[in-house]
């Protein structure tokens, strides 16, 4: 097939810790990135990947990153690059609920994932 497409509103919603999570894709459609669709309600657990870089890009609201001490604010059209080793939470700021697309390259593993 030479390309996927995937609706959020059709994948199955599952409660993670900052929220609700949809996959559109996983390593099973490629092995190089996922894409999941994140609705943030409460903050996330400051972790960080061992090797997987992560992208989050703002749908809905507007959230703050904390990434090595440093605290950056993004609103919708907003997007953080996370590197590999990089402590990182993150949390919504506005009134509603934040959603963001978050990318991670490789594809996200338990793992990978150090809780701090």
């Amino acid at each position: 097939m030479p390309h996927i497409i995937r609706k959020a509103n059709e994948s199955k919603p599952r409660d993670i810790t900052c929220g609700e999570m949809r996959d559109l894709t996983t390593s099973k459609d490629f092995n190089g990135m996922d894409i999941v669709h994140v609705t943030i309600t409460d903050p996330t657990k400051e972790h960080y990947h061992k090797e997987l870089t992560e992208v989050y890009y703002v749908l809905k609201g507007s959230i703050d990153v904390e990434a090595d001490d440093i605290v950056e604010h993004l609103e919708k059209g907003g997007l953080i690059m996370i590197f590999p080793r990089t402590n990182h939470k993150a949390w919504k700021t506005s009134q509603e609920d934040a959603e963001i697309l978050v990318i991670c390259c490789p594809p996200w593993t338990e793992e990978d994932e150090v809780m701090i």
